[in-house]
């Protein structure tokens, strides 16, 4: 079963990201299970298959699709963790990721700094390391704006903030 609080505090990460994607000059949308199914999910969507690859691939459909204003076009996937170690279940879904959305980003965001970590799935599940969001080629996000973006994961999604 799901913990309310950590379904809260993800979807308040999401939140955060895309405000500071925006700040940044790209077109945020919607995309991922959650943001294409809702009003499926809401008027009793059945459970899809386990074993189905298609559900698969739908369940691991990245949170955003992110754009610039050239029209260069990358997923992301946000993810809450409330400590700097990822775990096994976490790795699992980046390695499904990376099968069937390889290119997609993965922007975890943690409570402590450096609060927003990142690396393409594919690269993830080779390499399995994550780097600070100022050292990401195609999201190009300032330092200054990372740093308000920190003070809003620190209120929210801080040690303290429960």
């Amino acid at each position: 079963m799901r913990n309310p609080e950590n379904i809260i505090k993800g979807r308040i990460a999401e939140t955060i990201v895309s405000e500071m994607l925006r700040d940044s000059g790209y077109y945020v949308y919607r995309f991922g299970y959650e943001g294409i199914l809702q009003s499926l999910i809401q008027r009793g969507l059945p459970r899809m298959l386990e074993s189905d690859r298609e559900a698969e691939i739908i369940r691991i459909m990245p949170d955003f699709i992110v754009m610039t204003k050239e029209g260069d076009v990358s997923f992301v996937e946000v993810k809450f963790r409330a400590s700097n170690n990822l775990e096994r279940e976490t790795e699992q879904m980046i390695l499904k990721t990376a099968k069937h959305w390889p290119d997609a980003r993965m922007l975890f965001v943690k409570p402590k700094k450096p609060h927003f970590l990142i690396a393409r799935a594919k690269d993830f599940a080779k390499k399995h390391t994550l780097y600070p969001l100022e050292r990401e080629r195609f999201l190009k996000v300032s330092q200054e704006s990372i740093q308000k973006y920190e003070k809003l994961v620190e209120k929210y999604l801080g040690i303290n903030s429960a």
